[in-house]
Parts: structure tokens; C-alpha cells; sequence
């Protein structure tokens, strides 16, 4: 079964995008399920492109499918179809890349772009040599295989308590965000080439694409490559600001701050 679905939505609909809510999750800042309905108003097609909620195995897997379940019936009860793309954090979404619109439009949530999933993470950093392996098996040959590696990467590592013990916050925050020394750098450079990283991945596997959407990095970002645009989505994560975008017939119509769309929300 392919991992890339194709959608078609009908002529003036209102495809919103968003990613990286992480229901579940003890940094998620994400308003609750119940005060999310305007998120919803106007829209036709929901897209969260990963990381909806924690569903891998993990300390919030309970809490975070509990959670996905809650929005999808708020979906359902505002007669909103809900596209779900699979990420890092809930890997057993079955879809990893959706192509709209005959791919003019693609959304993925990003952890494809790097074979390591994500390079400056405490699950790659403590498992190099298996993770390693794996990347091995996979031949970098085409868009279907590239990211079915990217499932199996997250199946392979699973998330590491890192602050496990610590019980003061200022240490815990330390570990975080600054151990092991690599961890920092890591993150910064991809922040810092991730638009650039998306277009060579786009260039690549699908280059007929005008727009991209990912997410993944936690750090919102628009940029323009010749014709194609990319646009990443933010986090509704602490220290992470959230954005949407609403496209109608291929094209972008907005690029906001989600606490505009959803009042509730405060970033």
C-alpha cells in the first residue's frame, strides 16, 4: 500500500494547513480539543501535516490518542474532512505525503528530509550505529522508499526519557536543550538551512510541486525558490510558534500566527 495519497478537492475549497500539535505531550501548548472549533470556521479540508498527537510508545501515548480521537470528532461534528500526514511522533499514521491538486501542492511533515529522521535528537544521537544499519537497507532511490525509511526510523528509536531523575527545572531545562553538545548545533543548523534542505528534497522527488508544506522543526518559515514556495508550519509546543495556511485552487491565500485564527490560543 503507497504511502502518498492524492487529493483533488473540489473547485474554491478551503484547504487549511497545520502540523506539530502534539496532543498528549507535556510541552504541548495547543488550546484543549473543546475550544478549538475556530480553527474550523470556513474550512472545507483539514490538513495536519504530523505530529497531530503522541501515539508512538511513550510516557503520553494514553493521553495523546485520547486526545487525537477527540479532534477528529470535532471534525466530524463540523463537517470538516481531516487529512492526517504521519510524523516522527505518531508514526502509525498510515500517509506520509500528500499530493493536492495533481502535485502543484505537497505536504509532508519534513522528518523525510533527513535520513536520520531528526539528526540532533537524543533517540539518533544514543542509537547511531542501529540507526545507521537501518539507513543502510533503504536504497536512496525513489520518494516511496526514502519514506518508508523514515517510518522505520521511527519505529527503530524510541523516544528517550532524557531528563528522566532530574527534578530541578533549571537542570532539566539544561539537559533538554543543551546536552549533549552536539544537540544544540544540530538543532540551529537546521533551522537555519531547512528551507534550502526542503527545496533540494523538492527538486528531487517532486519538482513539479508550486508549493510545499512541512513542518517538523518547530520553527515556522516561508520561503521562495524560482516559482516554488515552502512554507513551514510552526509547533503549538512551547517556545514554538504555530502557523496556518489556507490555500484555495492551488494557490496560498494566507500564511498566519494560529492565535489569529484561534483566539483562545496564546503563544
Amino acid at each position: 500500500m503507497s504511502c502518498i495519497v492524492d487529493i483533488t478537492p473540489p473547485p474554491g475549497a478551503r484547504v487549511r494547513f497545520i502540523s506539530d500539535l502534539h496532543l498528549g505531550h507535556e510541552r504541548c501548548e495547543a488550546p484543549a480539543v473543546t475550544d478549538m472549533a475556530p480553527l474550523l470556521h470556513g474550512v472545507d479540508i483539514l490538513v495536519v501535516v504530523g505530529d497531530l498527537a503522541e501515539t508512538r510508545p511513550c510516557a503520553w501515548q494514553d493521553r495523546g490518542k485520547a486526545a487525537r480521537e477527540a479532534f477528529r470528532q470535532l471534525c466530524r461534528e463540523r463537517g470538516v474532512e481531516l487529512v492526517e500526514i504521519s510524523g516522527n511522533h505518531d508514526p502509525d499514521t498510515p500517509a506520509l505525503l500528500a499530493r493536492f491538486w495533481g502535485g502543484r501542492v505537497i505536504a509532508m511533515h519534513g522528518h523525510a528530509l533527513y535520513k536520520e529522521v531528526a539528526p540532533w535528537s537524543w533517540e539518533y544521537l544514543r542509537n547511531k550505529q542501529a540507526c545507521q544499519e537501518l539507513i543502510a537497507q533503504f536504497p536512496d532511490s525513489d520518494l516511496e522508499t526514502r519514506l518508508e525509511l523514515s517510518r522505520a526510523m521511527c519505529q527503530l528509536t524510541p523516544p528517550i526519557l532524557r531528563r528522566e531523575g532530574i527534578s530541578n527545572p533549571l537542570l532539566r531545562g539544561f539537559m533538554h536543550c543543551f546536552w549533549p553538545p552536539q544537540r544544540p548545533f544540530g538543532i540551529v543548523w537546521s533551522w537555519l538551512t531547512c528551507g534550502r534542505c526542503c527545496e533540494q528534497f523538492a527538486r528531487r522527488f517532486f519538482p513539479e510541486a508550486e508549493v510545499v508544506i512541512f513542518g517538523h522543526l518547530h520553527r515556522s518559515g516561508d520561503w521562495s525558490f524560482g516559482a516554488r514556495r515552502i512554507l513551514n508550519t510552526g509547533a503549538w509546543f512551547r517556545h514554538a510558534t504555530p502557523y496556518i495556511v489556507d490555500i484555495r485552487d492551488a494557490r496560498v491565500i494566507a500564511y498566519q500566527k494560529a492565535f489569529q485564527v484561534v483566539p483562545v490560543f496564546k503563544n
